[in-house]
């Protein structure tokens, strides 16, 4: 087995590929991503990948991985955990800015590796260590983490339509919001809804009630 690793070039590891991955990815694309392209980049036949990554799904399940480790998660203690959650909806975000091409894997695949379970561990452990109950925290986590993907992804799509603003001008309220709509006021609208909704977090009671069964 170890013989049939070797590659010509710098050897390959696990990180190295994943690395090599994620910065194909940044350059072309996801849908310009290709075994065959990353063996190119890595100075390898795109069969020697396989004996790390089975598939090309595992390899963009590393992706993701590595991606989630530049997200910090503070050790879990009682405390400003509301603060703690908004630090990491900016994190979150931020990962659009620096990944934009590689964003989209974050908000269209399941978290699946040790890397990302690290990552849930750690804001679940907050949670308890905050006082609240495993549904409630499953509710407050997808609240936060869909808010975060979806505005992140409206924004990375933009707006691509040349003759957008003379169509728009037959609309008279969508002429007058759309300024405010533009990339330049995009912290603000997020910071906005983001503050909504971690206050309606706050003031939510910490443990979900479960509804009784009827008789």
């Amino acid at each position: 087995m170890a013989a049939k690793r070797k590659a010509k070039g710098p050897a390959l590891t696990e990180e190295r590929i994943r690395e090599a991955a994620l910065e194909l990815i940044d350059r072309e694309g996801i849908e310009g991503f290709s075994t065959r392209k990353l063996g190119a980049a890595l100075g390898c036949e795109a069969m020697a990948i396989y004996w790390y990554y089975p598939s090309k799904d595992a390899l963009l399940d590393a992706v993701v991985d590595t991606l989630m480790t530049k997200m910090p998660v503070e050790p879990a203690k009682e405390g400003d955990w509301i603060d703690a959650f908004r630090k990491l909806a900016r994190a979150f975000r931020s990962l659009s800015k620096l990944h934009p091409r590689a964003f989209p894997l974050l908000a269209t695949r399941r978290f699946a590796t040790e890397g990302t379970y690290r990552f849930l561990e750690g804001v679940f452990a907050l949670a308890k260590a905050n006082g609240i109950d495993d549904r409630t925290t499953a509710r407050f986590y997808r609240a936060v983490s869909g808010y975060c993907a979806g505005v992140a992804l409206n924004e990375l799509a933009g707006d691509h339509d040349e003759d957008g603003a003379k169509a728009r001008a037959a609309y008279p309220h969508i002429a007058a919001v759309w300024p405010y709509l533009e990339p330049e006021h995009y912290d603000d609208v997020f910071e906005f809804g983001l503050e909504l909704l971690l206050e309606a977090l706050a003031n939510a009671p910490r443990k979900a009630q479960v509804p009784k069964k009827r008789r």
